[in-house]
């Protein structure tokens, strides 16, 4: 213990701070403290009444077990949905009958049916032009909602300059396993706090897939969502281009199932991390520094993907190889102290998310406490750093299934033949 605290007091600032950064912890402790001095965290006990029509869109694919308890948490709203439209997207599954039933019994106004799968993005595209309402919300299958999450977020299209906005989201499966309980801590610091600051400055961007609001008149002027995949963050970044304001909405709150193990959690992420290079840099040349006629806000959401998030990873394995240069024999020392050094800091941000968001923690939580440095600086990262290198490299993201590749083959073809004319 002493040898790790000499190791520590003796390396040159300049790699300490770089160690604890490139780890991302300090990232939210910067995010809270913030937070804290702005008091932007405090939740409203007032609820909006509103008069706002929103349409609520539902796209599944085999998503008929949770279509249920969604739907139910929709009619529990202080704001009722004008209306509740599910997108059954080629499901082989239930979901089809569930829906039906739902519609039979009143719950649901419209069913719509793909014969076989299309895609989320055509499945909210094709309830968009049926729905009435004034707001879009579209939903995730597996997304519940707390009673005022819907008022709230209307609420906030009182401005006209906003064009979409997100909700606050927790893992619904904490307890189920280690790797959920990992989750329900990552969504805290990186969804409740990080957005939540991101939000003050005016600098979200991207509008969460599980649960996000539009303004239906821009969103059908604008030809909908893109194929995707990176739909949210495409239509997010399409948005702020045009002028429009996303916000979001850290007091309205929804839940959603998140991935019981390591690797379909790898998975998710590497789909997630692919999409984000892809869009940013690919279809929006944020990497481009030379955007002249720029908003501060728009440059502010750009640095922060870059420095907190592209640079640290894609340095993550040259970081560790001059560790082992600059220490030999003791650079495994060196990384327990500075992983302790992360611990006590994560610790820090965790106790002061939780008081803050006035969030409970389970067994689970206390557990990811103890390992959430590990988790989030070198298990995501090392993912990450393979997903962004393979999308640089093979750009793999071109071959995602979660894209149908019929839709996949006829979009690249259709952009193929433009480029050619």
């Amino acid at each position: 213990m002493f040898e790790t605290v000499r190791l520590l007091a003796e390396t040159n600032f300049a790699l300490l701070v770089f160690s604890v950064l490139i780890f991302d912890i300090p990232r939210y402790t910067l995010s809270l403290l913030s937070l804290a001095l702005f008091g932007a965290w405090r939740r409203s006990d007032r609820v909006p009444a509103g008069n706002a029509s929103v349409s609520v869109i539902i796209p599944t694919f085999n998503g008929g077990s949770g279509l249920g308890p969604t739907i139910a948490s929709l009619y529990q709203q202080t704001l009722r949905p004008f209306e509740i439209i599910v997108v059954d997207d080629g499901s082989t599954d239930n979901t089809r009958a569930v829906a039906e039933r739902a519609r039979a019994d009143g719950l649901v106004d419209m069913v719509i049916c793909h014969g076989t799968r299309c895609g989320r993005s055509a499945a909210i595209n094709a309830a968009a032009r049926f729905a009435s309402g004034d707001l879009l919300l579209t939903v995730d299958a597996d997304t519940v909602f707390e009673p005022t999450a819907i008022a709230r977020l209307a609420a906030v299209f009182s401005d006209p300059r906003v064009g979409g906005a997100s909700c606050n989201i927790a893992i619904s499966n904490e307890q189920e396993s280690l790797w959920t309980g990992l989750q329900s801590v990552e969504y805290l610091m990186s969804i409740s706090a990080g957005r939540s600051i991101l939000d003050v400055v005016d600098a979200i961007a991207c509008l969460s897939g599980a649960c996000s609001m539009y303004r239906r008149d821009t969103f059908l002027r604008q030809g909908g969502l893109d194929v995707g995949p990176g739909e949210d963050l495409e239509y997010s970044l399409r948005l702020r281009r045009l002028g429009h304001v996303i916000r979001f909405v850290p007091d309205a709150w929804a839940e959603t199932a998140g991935p019981a193990n390591g690797i379909s959690l790898l998975r998710q992420r590497a789909r997630w991390d692919r999409d984000a290079l892809r869009v940013r840099f690919m279809m929006y040349g944020e990497l481009n520094f030379l955007h002249p006629f720029e908003r501060l806000p728009d440059t502010l959401q750009r640095l922060d993907f870059i420095i907190f998030d592209l640079i640290p990873t894609l340095s993550l394995p040259f970081y560790l190889a001059y560790v082992v240069l600059l220490f030999g024999a003791d650079a495994a020392l060196f990384l327990s102290a500075v992983y302790l050094l992360l611990l006590g800091i994560a610790v820090f941000n965790m106790a002061l998310a939780f008081v803050m968001f006035n969030r409970s923690v389970g067994l689970f939580g206390l557990g990811a406490a103890l390992i959430f440095p590990f988790y989030q600086g070198v298990y995501l990262k090392c993912g990450r750093f393979f997903s962004y290198s393979s999308e640089i490299i093979f750009a793999s993201s071109r071959h995602d299934d979660f894209v149908p590749p019929r839709v996949r083959r006829a979009l690249f073809d259709d952009r193929i033949e433009g480029a050619a004319r």
